[in-house]
């Protein structure tokens, strides 16, 4: 290896010889007047030494000189770039004043200086009159992922036959920066898939090599969450996240196979849905293209008591659908949605079947119970089927004149200078470190009776949400990752995370409240299927939110007095983000 190449700043050659103004040769400069970086408390600097003592170099080849500062205390270190480089015959070598890379410039001698802390060294460089005649390029045939780096080097052949390492006197271009960079020591980064010549110039002689650099390389996967808890007959929606060399994350859940390796404790389905079984633990092993990664999965000891289904009582049209939610009770008090791992049966097929995600469907009008079953448990409800279709019984939450905003913040919104927020909406608060990229139509308001307005009555939205009476209720928090969830209000105690998709059936209004906090993970998504709109879902979390990088989230966030967090790159097609507090945007699109 180079040991110049990360120091040396390129030199140009002239009539053959280098000439080294660039290493600012002989003047002063340097570090001297700093404070010397002393060993232990109380230490202070006894001496300094140059290595190596003497050296000999050609015409036109570097040298690199290391200045060695001795404590009192006797401890020692290098402080080569801290120290004032000088040339006693820069017509002979210079050196670079902060980096101590000496080169050869014509046949002689030259004492090369460092002075630190109030103390000097010197060494002797002696410039043999050997010229360079040729140089060649390594290696040949380099290839890269895009992300990955390859570092070049330029051997250099003298006149005196010898053949040595010229690489810090280069300089080094590459013919399409756009698919890979180059930097002064010959460090390549790729960044898009093709071809590029590289080429290095050392005095008035070029060589060069084409790189190739290829797509990005997957580095590592990793399954998330770590270490959950599912209670028997209880699942959790397990994610795969991909890390590629070009530092890009991907969702490749679809794509990986997983494994349990204890199944009879907790098993897991091919997309990652992990059941549990009974109590103990087991290791979750998923694999994506050649990588593997793997969480422990806990299902405690506590047995499933209850069920009960919700709504208790639903009544559709021939032909509607019904969402229903199976929620287990368990005999440490402790709750959990099993919808989908549940068996679900329709008393009366006639009028109303349903499938084993408990979404029923009216086949004939009739009434029919709804069954769910886990673990020798059974919980039901009663499904109408009516030849007329009833009107949705819950109201739709009004934001009155908080409805027009994209993104409302009570106290400020912080938003990254050059990023690609866009903002189809109004925009509200009185301090905007970076004012958010909006489309055309729509105003960002910082003060006002408007600004004052929408404040006011996302209040009066946030009330009327949380006196909405409960459908489900939780005594704990819940991943909704993987799950299926018909309209209703579903109230939970603890907080509410989303790993995974999350998936909204059917038309109604759908309202989701926390007594904490709303987070969710890298690359989640809440789909919306069969008539469910983003207008009718509103998320209230006591707490704040964060929704995590490349997140999709639908909806509307309603913070009381808490701030909400967007990840870089995150979504809210059809969605707002209303809060009291503070909200942190970052590279993210919101439509209302």
């Amino acid at each position: 290896m180079n040991i110049f190449k990360r120091y040396m700043t390129p030199l140009l050659v002239s009539a053959g010889l280098l000439a080294m103004a660039a290493l600012a040769g002989c003047g002063g400069g340097g570090d001297q007047g700093r404070e010397p970086i002393l060993g232990l408390p109380g230490a202070t600097l006894s001496s300094l030494a140059i290595t190596p003592a003497t050296a000999t170099v050609a015409i036109g080849a570097g040298q690199q000189f290391t200045a060695i500062a001795t404590y009192s205390d006797g401890s020692s270190q290098d402080v080569s770039a801290k120290a004032a480089w000088t040339s006693a015959t820069p017509a002979a070598a210079t050196v670079n004043a902060s980096s101590g890379v000496a080169a050869g410039v014509t046949a002689g001698n030259s004492n090369i200086t460092a002075t630190f802390g109030g103390k000097s060294a010197a060494a002797q460089l002696t410039v043999s009159p050997a010229t360079l005649t040729a140089i060649a390029i390594t290696p040949l045939t380099p290839s890269i992922a895009v992300g990955g780096t390859q570092q070049f080097a330029v051997s250099g052949s003298f006149s005196d036959g010898a053949t040595r390492d010229v690489t810090a006197v280069s300089v080094f271009a590459s013919a399409s920066p756009a698919t890979a960079s180059m930097d002064a020591g010959g460090l390549a980064l790729g960044k898009i898939a093709g071809t590029a010549q590289i080429t290095a110039t050392t005095g008035t002689l070029t060589a060069s090599t084409v790189l190739t650099v290829t797509p990005a390389v997957l580095l590592s996967i990793a399954v998330t969450p770590q270490n959950p808890t599912v209670l028997i007959a209880a699942t959790r929606q397990l994610a795969v996240i991909a890390t590629y060399s070009d530092s890009s994350t991907a969702d490749v859940t679809s794509g990986s196979t997983f494994v349990s390796a204890t199944p009879a404790s907790s098993s897991v389905a091919s997309g990652g849905l992990v059941t549990g079984v009974s109590a103990g633990t087991s290791v979750m092993t998923a694999s994506f293209s050649g990588k593997t990664a793997g969480t422990t999965v806990t299902v405690p000891a506590a047995t499933l008591v209850s069920i009960a289904v919700t709504p208790g009582t639903a009544s559709i049209a021939v032909g509607g659908v019904q969402q229903f939610v199976a929620t287990a009770t368990y005999s440490d008090n402790s709750n959990a949605i099993i919808t989908n791992s549940a068996i679900w049966t329709s008393g009366t097929v006639a009028n109303a079947a349903v499938l084993n995600t408990g979404i029923a469907t009216g086949i004939a009008a009739g009434t029919s119970s709804i069954t769910a079953t886990a673990a020798g448990q059974s919980g039901s409800a009663l499904l109408t089927v009516t030849s007329v279709a009833i009107p949705p019984v819950i109201n739709p939450i009004n934001l009155g004149r908080a409805a027009p905003f994209g993104v409302l913040a009570g106290t400020s919104i912080t938003n990254n200078s050059g990023g690609t927020t866009l903002i189809t909406g109004d925009v509200g608060s009185p301090s905007q470190t970076v004012d958010p990229t909006q489309a055309a139509g729509f105003n960002n308001y910082k003060s006002g009776a408007i600004l004052a307005g929408a404040m006011t009555d996302l209040q009066a939205a946030i009330t009327d949400g949380n006196s909405r009476i409960c459908d489900v209720t939780f005594a704990g928090g819940i991943d909704l990752g993987g799950q299926t969830f018909g309209p209703g209000v579903y109230c939970y105690a603890g907080a509410i995370s989303i790993t995974g998709t999350l998936t909204l059936n059917g038309p109604g209004v759908y309202i989701f409240r926390t007594a904490l906090t709303l987070n969710s993970t890298v690359n989640s998504v809440v789909a919306l299927n069969n008539g469910a709109t983003a207008d009718n879902v509103t998320w209230l979390p006591v707490g704040p939110t964060t929704l995590a990088a490349n997140s999709v989230f639908k909806g509307n966030i309603l913070g009381q007095s808490a701030a909400i967090t967007v990840g870089d790159n995150t979504t809210l097609l059809n969605g707002r983000v209303l809060t009291a507090a503070a909200v942190t945007l970052r590279n993210n699109q919101i439509t209302k």
